[in-house]
């Protein structure tokens, strides 16, 4: 164990490096905003719709990451909407970075966001840890939240299983040791099991939408979140608000990996929505 963490602790400062790269919001092309709202600092990326479009997708990224997580879906295909994709708080330049994290500062990060950025409804899209964020955000508020696409979501508490490695890393004496977007996304992940289980509760509520991507070879979130879904659903008779799509063989990393499968998501995602601000003639 102690050659484990000991090569641990020499590749992190590489691997931190790497994620800032990857994750900067600047690859995405689009206009680059920092907000102050309601106790958090975001930093935010806005891209406006060519076409003048009232469709709004709103991006969230899982652990770790950052805004610049969504550059594939960035580029297009969706002309038609505005997007919006944000570093969560503990991430890029977004705070709090201290506060122990739960789903439900998350959410309301998210809702501090929305009422800056838009007044329209809007669909999320969360990737891994960003998925639960987003589905709590819709059965919390479902007024403003359209419809939720998980991508690669975890949702299952019974699957949420940290490695020692993780819970060594979680003491207040040898957390310092790792890089600040490990520290919040290792904290994040001690902290999830509870917070599904608390988030479990609130299923009844759901009113809107859900489509959950996952690859059937993901061995970071299991493929069988899907099935432990859409089981819940049914049991409360909401099956009719649940669509899933198994891709075979796919692994975790399917924003950037698989982008044209995002598209198919959220195309899916509108057409069970019913958004009445969508836009005639566009997203079939």
């Amino acid at each position: 164990m102690g050659v484990v963490l000991l090569g641990a602790l020499i590749a992190l400062p590489a691997f931190a490096g790497m994620f800032a790269s990857f994750d900067n919001p600047a690859r995405l092309g689009a206009e680059i905003h920092v907000t102050a709202t309601n106790g958090f600092t975001l930093r935010w990326a806005e891209k406006s719709a060519a076409t003048n479009g009232r469709l709004n997708l709103v991006f969230i990224h899982g652990s770790p990451g950052g805004a610049g997580a969504w550059a594939s879906q960035f580029k297009a295909p969706f002309p038609e909407a505005n997007l919006y994709a944000y570093d969560r708080p503990g991430f890029g330049l977004s705070k709090p970075v201290g506060d122990q994290p739960h789903l439900q500062g998350q959410v309301d990060a998210l809702m501090a966001l929305l009422a800056r950025a838009t007044t329209n409804r809007v669909l999320l899209v969360g990737h891994s840890y960003g998925s639960p964020i987003a589905l709590l955000a819709a059965l919390e508020h479902p007024d403003q939240i359209g419809g939720v696409l998980l991508i690669g979501g975890d949702v299952d508490p019974a699957q949420e299983k940290p490695w020692f490695v993780q819970y060594v890393f979680g003491w207040r004496a040898t957390s310092w040791l790792l890089p600040r977007a490990l520290r919040q996304c290792n904290r994040e992940m001690l902290s999830a099991r509870a917070d599904l289980r608390q988030m479990q509760t609130l299923f009844v509520r759901l009113a809107v939408p859900v489509v959950m991507l996952h690859g059937d070879r993901d061995p970071l979130v299991p493929v069988e979140n899907v099935a432990w879904m859409e089981q819940q659903l049914r049991a409360l008779g909401k099956a009719h608000q649940f669509a899933k799509i198994i891709l075979p063989g796919v692994n975790h990393f399917i924003p950037w990996e698989h982008p044209d499968q995002v598209e198919r998501g959220i195309r899916l995602l509108v057409n069970m929505s019913g958004l009445p601000n969508r836009p005639s003639g566009t997203l079939p």
